[in-house]
């Protein structure tokens, strides 16, 4: 059975525990769009020219496509909590394709109407994200057989969105 691919929407400020959670993410047998490694800023920039540089994707569109296109042909997206605007975007974009979102709610976050809609579960935690994480890859290995007896109803969604074609 192929491995899930996920792409991870965070902000440039969460770029390290991005890496992390991928890294996570791959020993689990995950398959990882990684936008933490087009994002690389030329070096010798001060901290406000990086932000110019990653604001206006100076790379010839580069990143933004890069990204555009992994949120709509993931079978999975993961939002990292809580980041800005770029990443409630591409939680649109993903929920808008079809594509399962699961939400890390940031430590002092609130999610407003439009990104709590969108995410079809939330965790509070990386650990709570990855445990719901094992559980679908389990539910995908035992064909979704067991789905149904999962108790959360968000998690069972998203299994059965990649059930019906994400993956």
């Amino acid at each position: 059975m192929a491995a899930l691919t996920i792409y991870v929407a965070g902000s440039f400020k969460h770029k390290h525990g991005v890496r992390l959670l991928g890294r996570e993410l791959r020993s689990m047998g995950c398959r990882l769009l990684d936008w933490t490694e087009k994002a690389v800023p030329p070096p010798g920039l001060t901290p406000a020219e990086r932000r110019i540089w990653m604001d206006t994707d100076m790379d010839g569109g580069q990143v933004y496509s890069f990204c555009r296109d992994a949120c709509i042909k993931a079978d999975m997206v993961i939002y990292y909590g809580a980041s800005g605007q770029d990443a409630g975007v591409e939680v649109g974009l993903a929920a808008g394709a079809g594509v399962p979102v699961l939400g890390i709610r940031g430590p002092l976050e609130g999610p407003g109407l439009m990104l709590h809609g969108a995410v079809s579960y939330w965790t509070d935690s990386i650990e709570e994200a990855l445990e719901a994480m094992a559980s679908l890859l389990r539910h995908k290995e035992e064909g979704w057989e067991n789905l149904a007896a999962e108790p959360c109803e968000g998690l069972r969604r998203m299994g059965q969105a990649l059930r019906n074609g994400r993956a």
